[in-house]
């Protein structure tokens, strides 16, 4: 396969493009890139808002609201149910296209303009403050998480019931401080396993039951930091361990961290895949550089999404997706999709569209649209017309330079350090600044508002008042305010377990700080010497073998 060396116009690095990659571009009728992978996703994540998220009203109904937009935003701003309603239409906000003026400078006065789906929801019930969320039920501050029960503070958390504070987390029930796992039941702080319960604090185990502290273990029961125990030794062992007790969990952790890092690692996350590369894949074929994908086939540059099919640097969501580029969001039954954000249910052939969903189709540059077809700017055309405006308005693009580029971070209508881009690229002040992108001050947490100390707090959860949930608590990690809802204290007491003290956005954090980075080092097997592409970059600690000596290690 022919591979050339390109640069990227923005960080000067160089970056690999081959023959399948030049294929693709071919049949999605786009020009080559001028950014190199890491760059594109930074701008794309520029125009991703997850975890901040604030109080107002709706622009519509008035009614008060969850949103990504603080109230003194600039834009029209309503709540989903105003927004997926009858009482405005997009195509009122329509204009005919300039051509004596650069597209993005359209879009932005269009995107000024139309009303802005307030977060990004659909299906749901009793599910208010949650973001990226949909067909769900009795949630809370669930971002990017769909089919799930009684779950709260989960970040991609799919297809669960009564769990807490999850990262990645599939098919789950019961599960408290879980990273990366995926059929199990009553299982805490533990990360990597599959069809385990009743357990805490497992790392790397499959089909494991009532073991605690255990690591790299198959089909084993009764088992404490990996020593196998009968069910009575197990169960008076168990019976004298709280989580309630500080100095229990603190212990237990210490004990557990070491063995963990006995503990080989297989050099990349995921099974039954066939000719991928990156990390957290699973049941794909030919996705290459891709993390976090699902049941995927021909992908390449690609992030957290299901079932997406020939789509290059594409992130999040899934489900039935094929023929997409330069995406940021687009999910449920999308096809032939091109520079586009936030745009879902059905919808196909749309390029450069902001949040058109529902079967929209054959659109051009259109911002809300629901059930549409052949629009450019939000006006309406007929199919012949269509046909013929678009190639003149890719034409006049090229000759600005803006045709195959996404929307540029500075017409985003988010400050920068609000975005995922942030979490992923972390830039400063005076950097976002001087890149003349937006800039947050009055990001929406509060501190110094707390009306209980932590030390008040009784640690046993047969302790804590109802009375908790009229207190505000203060982060011990960074001073940020925070609430403990009745439902979250009610799945507390029934699990056992105490009241966090730290912020949930600071326990995201450190879930996150759990799973390796978004980058490949080619380094040696730790065992055969075998040349593996991994994660794991080559100055930590862990053990790290390829897949066919961690294989022998662990069966």
């Amino acid at each position: 396969m022919t591979q050339s060396n390109h640069q990227c116009r923005q960080c000067n690095t160089s970056f690999i493009m081959n023959d399948r990659d030049r294929s693709f571009y071919a049949k999605m009728q786009v020009p080559e890139p001028t950014l190199c992978p890491e760059c594109r996703l930074q701008r794309r994540l520029a125009w991703r808002m997850e975890w901040t998220l604030y109080s107002r009203k709706s622009d519509l109904s008035g009614c008060d609201m969850l949103s990504i937009f603080p109230s003194e935003t600039p834009y029209t701003v309503y709540h989903h149910e105003d927004w997926y309603g009858s009482k405005w239409n997009a195509l009122d906000y329509g204009r005919d296209f300039d051509f004596s003026r650069p597209f993005f400078q359209q879009m932005d006065e269009l995107l000024h303009a139309t009303p802005l789906l307030g977060h990004v929801v659909m299906n749901l019930q009793n599910c208010e403050y949650v973001n990226q969320t949909g067909w769900s039920k009795n949630c809370y501050f669930t971002i990017e998480a769909d089919h799930n029960e009684d779950t709260l503070y989960g970040y991609r958390v799919f297809f669960n019931k009564n769990c807490i504070d999850c990262l990645e987390v599939f098919r789950c029930e019961r599960c408290y401080e879980c990273t990366d796992c995926e059929d199990c039941f009553y299982v805490f702080f533990s990360q990597l396993c599959k069809q385990c319960r009743d357990s805490s604090l497992l790392f790397d185990c499959r089909g494991c039951a009532d073991c605690f502290g255990c690591v790299g273990l198959r089909k084993k029961q009764y088992c404490i930091f990996n020593e196998q125990l009968t069910k009575e030794e197990y169960e008076s062992r168990i019976r004298s361990f709280s989580f309630c007790n500080p100095e229990h969990s603190s212990l237990a952790r210490t004990h557990f961290d070491q063995l963990k890092m006995k503990h080989p690692r297989k050099y990349f996350t995921g099974e039954q895949n066939d000719n991928v590369s990156g990390n957290y894949i699973n049941e794909c074929k030919d996705c290459l550089n891709c993390f976090g994908m699902t049941n995927s086939r021909d992908c390449r540059y690609c992030d957290l999404s299901r079932e997406c099919k020939d789509c290059m640097d594409f992130f999040a969501f899934g489900d039935n997706v094929e023929r997409a580029y330069e995406i940021e969001i687009a999910g449920s039954n999308v096809h032939n999709v091109r520079f586009c954000v936030d745009c879902w249910e059905g919808s196909f052939d749309l390029t450069y569209c902001i949040q058109c969903c529902l079967s929209t189709g054959h659109c051009f540059g259109c911002v809300g649209l629901k059930r549409q077809e052949y629009c450019i700017l939000n006006k309406q055309y007929s199919k012949e017309e269509y046909e013929q405006l678009m190639p003149k308005i890719i034409e006049h693009m090229m000759s600005t330079g803006e045709w195959g580029e996404f929307f540029p971070m500075n017409i985003a209508p988010y400050s920068y350090n609000e975005t995922a881009a942030q979490e992923y690229f972390p830039l400063s002040e005076e950097e976002i600044r001087s890149r003349k992108l937006g800039f947050q001050k009055h990001l929406p947490f509060t501190m110094g508002k707390e009306t209980v100390a932590n030390e008040d707090i009784p640690w046993n959860i047969e302790e804590v008042p109802d009375s908790i949930c009229n207190e505000v608590l203060a982060c011990e990690v960074t001073g940020r305010n925070y609430r403990i809802t009745k439902q979250e204290l009610l799945m507390y007491r029934a699990m056992k377990l105490p009241i966090p003290r730290v912020h949930y956005y600071e326990r995201h954090q450190k879930r996150m700080s759990l799973r390796n980075p978004r980058k490949l080092w080619k380094r040696e097997c730790m065992k055969c010497k075998s040349g593996i592409e991994t994660s794991y970059a080559p100055e930590r600690p862990e053990i790290v073998y390829c897949e066919s000596c961690y294989l022998k290690e662990v069966y």
